[in-house]
């Protein structure tokens, strides 16, 4: 018996000392700040992607590749909204998820590639602040302790703008896939820091196959490129357009006309077109039930699509001629690498705040498209206006689409169920409101929230592109 006692004894120490090794060892795996950020970001996106998605858009996404498995094939039997890729990664994920049946299941499956995105946003923007903040100590064979505890503060500074942005955590968690290309535009900031241009190529066009707007920034980049830097570019684009060519082979004139469909897209959002739509409709919004409705000018003003691509391009130009006038002799005696940070960020996002400004259809998901901007430059107030925006325009739709009762209550269902949390926190005190106010307090809210972003972008806009031709003055004076 007391045999039996002792062996329990020791079966106990040796659990609790394994249990203490694993204590530690976690331990000093947190003290990593990359490990630290990817496990708070798991923890706080797993929270959002279990209970909801977004009702219109995630099951569009399902049908879409249910549709595909049933033998149609894409961009001839039925139209999609989307680049290849993005349709091929959810098919990707519904094909191999075992539960198709079980909601929950279909959500983690479907939207764990934009997970994945989302640390990889995390990584890379961590990646580039140590970077840069190492070629500041250049001058020291080795890092000093405050040097090594300043980047590391930076890193995780950077880190919890992306693990804690929300308007990231709602796309992502919504099932959206914009994280894929925001990646990506994070990956072009990295490897120009890196004068890389096979990976600035790589991740435009891998950009551009998931979202047509990939490819925006390459004006201002490509005139860095010396002739030796031509081959990798393209063998670069070749490569991360691959996605592509299968449909181009295949189905050109489906393909070419989805890319051409989206200048047809409806006025909504945060787009200046949308609040003048607003006005010119007697304060009314557009209501939205389904993804075909995107496409349904009906009511909107003549000159919203006979101006708006016009005004993009003189806004574009405009700002990328005054950008050459000041950089081009700079580019002709430098390489993109000897830049500042905030030059790179600057013309590879500034591309990214005209199209936001000027396009007619800019949906919520916008606000994540900066987070990398943001958490780059430490911009805490940015990032607070675009939370709260993202809180504001987003409940003041909800609670504007509950006055359509049926479909309202078809989409609540699909993306949150009944008695759900979601449903408790959300749309429970949606119905309660509409009852209580009338429809157009909430036309002004959502009003009010597109000249918030508006004037709030264009003040960014303009601090940016401000400071990229200051950076320009103050190197011609150094060198003078």
């Amino acid at each position: 018996m007391a045999s039996e006692l002792d062996d329990t004894t020791d079966e106990l120490n040796k659990f609790k000392q394994f249990y203490k090794v694993i204590l530690v060892c976690l331990r000093k795996l947190l003290l990593i700040p990359e490990v630290r950020i990817i496990f708070l970001l798991v923890i706080v996106r797993l929270v959002f992607i279990v209970f909801t998605h977004w009702g219109m858009d995630f099951d569009f996404y399902i049908e879409v590749s249910q549709r595909i498995l049933a033998g149609e094939h894409l961009y001839t039997d039925f139209d999609s909204t989307h680049m290849p890729l993005v349709d091929l990664i959810y098919l990707a994920m519904y094909t191999i998820c075992p539960w198709k049946g079980s909601i929950i299941a279909l959500r983690i499956f479907m939207k764990f590639p934009f997970l994945i995105s989302d640390i990889g946003i995390a990584l890379a923007v961590m990646k580039i602040i140590e970077f840069d903040r190492k070629k500041e100590f250049v001058a020291d064979t080795e890092l000093t302790v405050e040097q090594f505890v300043s980047i590391r503060k930076a890193k995780l500074i950077a880190g919890y703008f992306i693990v804690f942005s929300l308007p990231l955590i709602f796309q992502t968690s919504g099932g959206r896939y914009d994280s894929l290309m925001i990646f990506c535009f994070t990956m072009v900031v990295y490897y120009l820091q890196r004068n890389n241009w096979f990976g600035v190529a790589f991740f435009a066009a891998l950009g551009t196959s998931t979202k047509y707007i990939g490819i925006i920034f390459l004006p201002f980049v490509i005139f860095w490129m010396r002739k030796e830097d031509f081959k990798p570019f393209v063998f670069g684009l070749l490569l991360g357009f691959l996605p592509i060519y299968p449909f181009l082979i295949i189905c050109p004139e489906g393909f070419i006309s989805t890319i051409l469909n989206r200048s047809s897209h409806i006025v909504y959002g945060f787009s200046l077109w949308h609040a003048i739509y607003i006005i010119w409709n007697n304060f009314s919004l557009k209501y939205v039930t389904g993804i075909e409705a995107t496409y349904d000018s009906s009511g909107e003003p003549w000159f919203v699509c006979d101006y708006y691509m016009p005004v993009f391009i003189a806004f574009y130009s405009q700002i990328f001629i005054f950008y050459l006038l000041f950089w081009w002799k700079i580019m002709r005696s430098e390489s993109i690498d000897q830049q500042s940070l905030s030059t790179l960020i600057s013309i590879v996002f500034i591309p990214l705040f005209i199209f936001s400004l000027t396009f007619k259809a800019i949906n919520i998901q916008v606000l994540a498209w900066f987070i990398p901007y943001i958490a780059l430059r430490s911009k805490f107030d940015l990032a607070l206006e675009y939370t709260f925006l993202t809180i504001v325009n987003g409940f003041g739709l909800i609670v504007f689409q509950a006055y359509h009762p049926v479909p309202f209550a078809k989409l609540s269902n699909a993306a949150a169920g009944a008695g759900s949390v979601f449903d408790l926190i959300v749309i429970q005190p949606v119905i309660y409101l509409k009852n209580q106010t009338s429809e157009s307090v909430w036309v002004s809210v959502v009003f009010i929230s597109i000249f918030w972003f508006l004037i709030r972008t264009s003040i960014e806009l303009f601090l940016c592109f401000k400071e990229l031709l200051s950076n320009a003055q103050q190197i011609r004076i150094s060198a003078s």
